[in-house]
C-alpha cells in the first residue's frame, strides 16, 4: 500500500461511525498520561543502547538512535505542558510518532537482525511443534494447546520491558518457558470454552488473523493455529504490518516465513498453492491497529470473513479492546505491563482470551 492510497474502514466493524481504536485517552486521563509518557520514553531510550548491536552495518546507528530519542524526549516534555499538541493523544499515536521518527532517520527495519535470528530458531522447532499438536486426539485439548501457543508466543515482545529484561538475561527462553510465565487458567478473560463450542459446530468460511511479533509468536504460535483452521476447510487470511515496527512481523516477512514453514508442512504448502492461505499487508506502520486505516486489498478480503482474530497488546488491548464486530471475534493477548494490567483489574502476564459472537 502506497502512502497516497486511499485508506479504508474495516467492513466488519459493527458501528464504524462510533469506532475509536484507542482504549485509553491520554489527553483526558492525566494519571494514565503521567505513567505512559515516561514509560514509552524509557522504551525509546533503551533502543539507543541496542541500536549498534542490532544494526552492525550502520556505523552511525547509535548516533541516529540518540537523535531519535532526543526528539521523542522533546515531545514528551511538550506534552507534559500541553497534551493537546498531539491529537489524539494515546499509546497508539505515540508509538506511531516513534516509528515515523526512526524511518525519518533511515532506520528501515532496526530490529531486522533480531527478528531473523528468532525466526530461524523458531523454524527449527516448527516441525516438532506441529507433530506434537497432531498427536492430541481430543479436539478441546488440541484447541487449548493451540491457543496457549499463541498466548505464550505473544510474550516475545521486545517493546515490553518486563519481557525484554527476561530475553536479555536468558538465552534459553522459548515457547515452553513462556507457557510457564503466563497466567494459568482460569484466565483473566477466559472465553475459550465458548469459542471451542463454536468451532465444534461447523468450520468458519474465512478467518482473518492480525498478527503481532515475529519469531516464536508467529511461527510457533500463529501458524499452527492457522494450519488447524486450514485443515478444517477454512480460508485463512493472515495480515501483517506494511512497514516495520519494533519486532512485529512485516508483510515481507509474512510471505517469507509462510513459505519457509511450508517446506516442513504439506497443509501449509497446499494451502498456499491453492489460495486457501492468503497473506496481505494491512496498511499499518506501528504496533497498534487502527481499523479505519486499512489497505483496500485487506478490506476486500474481509468482506466474506466470518471470523476475525486480533492478537497482541497493541492490536487487542491498547487498541480495539472494546471494538465490536458483525462477525465472530477472538482477541488474544498477554498483559506484559503491570500498570496496564492493574488498570484493567488484574496482574502482569494475565491472559485475555476474549470470544464474542457476531453482533
Amino acid at each position: 500500500m502506497t502512502g497516497n492510497e486511499k485508506k479504508n474502514i474495516c467492513p466488519l466493524l459493527k458501528n464504524p461511525e462510533l469506532y475509536n481504536p484507542d482504549t485509553i485517552d491520554l489527553f483526558n486521563n492525566a494519571k494514565e498520561r503521567n505513567y505512559w509518557l515516561p514509560c514509552l520514553e524509557q522504551m525509546v531510550k533503551k533502543f539507543v543502547n541496542k541500536a549498534g548491536y542490532l544494526n552492525p552495518d550502520d556505523p552511525c546507528a547509535t548516533e541516529k538512535a540518540e537523535m531519535c530519542f532526543q526528539k521523542f524526549h522533546r515531545l514528551v516534555e511538550e506534552l507534559s505542558v500541553d497534551p493537546s499538541i498531539l491529537k489524539p493523544l494515546s499509546v497508539r499515536t505515540l508509538l506511531e510518532f516513534n516509528e515515523d521518527n526512526l524511518r525519518a532517520n533511515n532506520f528501515k527495519d532496526p530490529w531486522l537482525l533480531q527478528k531473523e535470528r528468532e525466526s530461524d530458531q523458531a523454524l527449527n522447532e516448527f516441525e516438532e511443534r506441529i507433530r506434537y499438536i497432531d498427536s492430541i486426539a481430543d479436539k478441546e485439548e488440541k484447541w487449548l494447546e493451540l491457543t496457549k501457543g499463541v498466548l505464550a508466543g505473544n510474550v516475545f515482545d521486545w517493546g515490553a520491558k518486563a519481557v525484554s529484561d527476561i530475553l536479555e538475561q536468558s538465552q534459553n527462553f522459548g515457547l515452553r518457558e513462556a507457557m510457564g510465565t503466563i497466567q494459568k487458567r482460569p484466565w483473566f478473560i477466559d472465553n475459550l470454552n465458548a469459542w471451542i463450542t463454536r468451532l465444534k459446530k461447523h468450520p468458519y468460511k474465512t478467518s482473518v488473523i492480525f498478527v503481532d511479533n515475529s519469531g516464536v509468536d508467529f511461527i510457533l504460535g500463529i501458524l499452527p493455529m492457522a494450519r488447524e483452521l486450514l485443515s478444517h476447510g477454512t480460508k485463512v487470511v493472515i495480515t501483517a504490518n506494511s512497514t516495520p515496527a519494533l519486532n512485529d512481523v512485516t508483510y515481507h516477512e509474512l510471505n517469507l516465513y509462510c513459505c519457509k514453514a511450508a517446506q516442513h508442512c504439506p497443509v501449509l504448502k497446499e494451502s498456499i498453492a491453492s489460495g486457501q492461505l492468503v497473506t496481505v499487508e494491512n496498511g499499518q506502520k506501528s504496533p497498534c491497529l487502527d481499523l479505519t486505516n486499512l489497505s483496500s486489498e485487506l478490506c476486500s478480503l474481509m468482506k466474506t470473513a466470518d471470523l476475525i482474530v486480533l492478537e497482541g497488546m497493541g492490536r487487542a488491548v491498547h487498541t480495539n479492546l472494546y471494538a465490536k464486530f458483525t462477525v465472530d471475534c477472538v482477541k488474544l493477548a498477554v498483559l506484559k505491563n503491570e500498570w496496564l494490567a492493574q488498570s484493567l483489574g488484574t496482574h502482569q502476564f494475565s491472559v485475555i482470551c476474549d470470544f464474542e459472537h457476531a453482533s
